[in-house]
């Protein structure tokens, strides 16, 4: 308002300091603007003497004491931060104020200047305090250090630049760190570029604990001269921490070089980001082996892996693998979806070819004798009869027990003598002959087979020699079958097992358009008649008797083998299953029942173990070579690689593929042919590591 003369007014005034600090008078005084400033018009002013204080960017810290520190360890320290500045730190906008670090050595050169920042949480008025924690990492190499804690106002200055004292603490780092290593899988030789699963024992003499991911094992690998031919080799992960004076197996792939000849692999122990343990004093293990031409095969298994496998039922059986299997527990385990059905009362009979070819060559089992003549001898204890089947089964002659009857192939037709005196033909004629026993709890003696046999025996002429056919039950079939399949001291639960898998083999078998459904030998199942019997076979017979294993009502193809090496492998993945899709080989739609599944218990079984669970086989470059030519391969040259990686399951399960790679020619062939038959491997279950 307007001040008349002889009048006062109170006037408010903001007055802004000076820029820099100064002691100062601050002159108040009225100005008739445009005109002139009342002092230079004669007017008092009033004058105040003051002084202007420099901004003031401070603080304080209390804190405990520093510990000492491992290489490249993970610290943390509690500290109480104060605000003794004049002016209020903010924790946001253009240049909030942040906590750091400066990590310094001995000599004062900074190892970390920049240290990474730990936020204010919230601005900070003049004289208050807060607890921060503080996180740092030690150094990799040892010695002493000082931390050196302060505040940075961002993009401007830290405190320290402006006068403030930092926090200073100076502490020891050692490595802590010491290692012995013990047993490993490490061959004495081993074949071109192959990658080996080894396993390497390290101990803990050291005073901090190893934990995964920080720590690991590694090797370097040299050649006969001292030269690195791999320094920094894979990892092998901890599976656990690793406190001091403690020991863990470890496990670790290992890359081979690609050319022959004597390396030293030398074991060493790694902090990631840090050090090698070599490097800190610590001795390595020296180990030598040979790379050589060729290829080593690590198997497990015998036989082909489809549907059941004997060592694997008996381990299920077993508890093995602490869960117990009952027989039925086990047919369904090994043949997904089915369901055990009594077979047809309209087809009771299994028709077994005891003649040629049967138990013939490679496939004979056993002392199984082979029968390719045109004379037999039959006998029975409890008598016999002789029928014409090509008469509606009349009958020819009969004989009491102990009398002989003898069966001749001769010009086109079938003789039957009666073998007692004086000898006489009985029948001259096309037949086909059966022989019944007259007591059926008395088989009958086939003198030439060396054996007895349950049921009827059918005789006919086929090419001058005789045809000899065994009419039985199938529960009398599998009798003869059980013994010779498995041992039949094994569990009675893996018998029974076996017992469904044989009896079904057998009655899916049945060929209506043939005079047999199976041979008596390996190309079917091996079968020796009652000679062969036991009674805890003979237990698992009857436990079961009747029954086969049926997927949606129909009675399934019952393969099996003696070992899978942990894996069954499908049907459709099978010998010429196996088909050409594009560049690679691919399955085909396998049976759903027979679809592969995990069988830990065919390698863990020990009672008895399976002598099968693992083998290795090492071919020579021309071992390979020859064996590409036999299953129709190119001529590969010399060996140079052969991959497996074609596995079904994939990494789990059976090569269905192998391709073999030469100096001259690649050759992808199917791995039931080339494995098995050509290698003449005993399963298709195999790697180019040890599994």
């Amino acid at each position: 308002t307007s001040v008349d003369p002889g009048a006062t007014a109170t006037v408010s005034a903001t007055v802004i300091a000076p820029p820099s600090p100064c002691a100062c008078a601050l002159t108040f005084d009225l100005v008739r603007e445009g005109v002139a400033w009342f002092g230079s018009l004669g007017s008092p002013t009033t004058r105040l003497l003051t002084s202007v204080a420099p901004i003031t960017y401070a603080a304080g810290f209390t804190s405990t004491a520093l510990a000492a520190a491992y290489f490249g360890e993970a610290k943390t320290i509690q500290m109480t931060v104060t605000n003794t500045g004049n002016q209020p730190w903010t924790a946001s906008g253009p240049n909030p104020v942040d906590l750091s670090y400066h990590l310094l050595d001995a000599d004062g050169n900074p190892v970390v200047w920049d240290g990474p920042r730990t936020p204010l949480g919230g601005d900070m008025a003049v004289g208050a305090s807060k607890q921060f924690t503080i996180g740092y990492t030690a150094p990799g190499t040892a010695g002493t250090y000082t931390l050196v804690v302060d505040l940075v106002r961002e993009g401007i200055a830290w405190f320290a630049s402006l006068g403030s004292q930092p926090f200073r603490q100076s502490f020891a780092v050692t490595s802590g760190l010491n290692a012995g290593y013990g047993a490993t899988t490490t061959p004495q030789q081993a074949t071109i570029g192959a990658t080996l699963k080894l396993t390497t024992v390290v101990a803990n003499y050291g005073a901090r604990t190893w934990t995964p991911g920080a720590f690991a094992l590694s090797y370097h690998i040299y050649d006969s001269g001292g030269t690195p031919v791999v320094w920094d080799g894979a990892r092998g992960a901890l599976p656990s921490s690793v406190p001091p004076l403690t020991s863990v197996t470890v496990p670790i792939s290992v890359s081979l070089p690609s050319g022959t000849g004597g390396y030293r692999i030398e074991w060493d122990m790694v902090q990631e980001g840090v050090a090698w343990f070599s490097q800190l004093g610590v001795q390595r293990k020296q180990e030598l082996f040979t790379i050589v031409p060729g290829v080593t095969f690590y198997g497990s298994g015998f036989g082909h892996g489809v549907g059941m496998s004997q060592y694997g039922a008996n381990g299920w059986a077993t508890g093995v693998t602490g869960l117990t299997l009952t027989g039925e527990q086990i047919v369904a385990r090994y043949y997904p979806g089915t369901t055990l059905q009594f077979v047809d009362a309209q087809r009771p009979n299994n028709r077994v070819l005891l003649s040629a070819p049967s138990s013939q060559g490679r496939y004979v089992c056993g002392d199984n004798r082979y029968f390719g003549g045109s004379l037999a001898d039959l006998n029975s204890s409890g008598g016999m009869r002789v029928l014409n089947e090509g008469a509606n089964n009349q009958e020819i002659a009969r004989g009491a027990g102990g009398q002989n009857f003898q069966f001749i192939a001769r010009n086109g037709i079938v003789e039957v003598w009666q073998n007692w005196s004086p000898p006489t033909l009985v029948y001259s004629g096309p037949g086909p002959i059966s022989v019944a026993p007259i007591d059926p709890t008395q088989p009958l003696g086939f003198i030439q087979k060396g054996g007895t046999y349950r049921g009827n025996i059918r005789f006919t002429n086929l090419g001058g020699t005789l045809r000899v056919i065994n009419v039985l039950s199938y529960d009398d079939y599998v009798r003869g079958v059980l013994p010779l399949e498995m041992p039949t001291s094994w569990h009675a639960e893996a018998l029974k097992a076996q017992a469904y898998a044989a009896r079904t083999y057998s009655y899916t078998a049945n060929k209506p358009t043939r005079d047999y459904d199976v041979t008596d030998d390996q190309a079917d199942q091996c079968y020796g008649g009652t000679r062969v019997e036991v009674p805890s076979s003979n237990t698992a017979v009857n436990a079961t008797a009747g029954k086969v294993i049926t997927y949606q009502g129909a009675s399934i193809r019952a393969y099996f083998a003696s070992s899978n090496g942990g894996y069954t492998m499908s049907d459709g993945c099978w010998m010429n299953n196996v088909v050409r899709s594009g560049s690679s080989w691919v399955c085909s739609a396998g049976q759903p029942y027979l679809a592969p599944v995990a069988d830990p218990a065919d390698r863990a079984v020990a009672a008895p173990a399976n002598p099968r669970a693992s083998w290795t086989v090492t071919f020579t470059s021309s071992d390979v070579r020859s064996a590409v030519l036999r299953c129709g391969g190119p001529d590969i040259g010399a060996l140079q690689a052969v991959d497996l990686s074609n596995q079904v399951p994939p990494g789990v399960g059976h090569p269905i593929s192998v391709r073999v790679f030469g100096s001259a020619a690649n050759a992808d062939l199917r791995a039931d042919d080339f494995l098995r038959n050509c290698l003449g491997l005993r399963s298709t279950m195999v790697r180019l590591n040890p599994f």
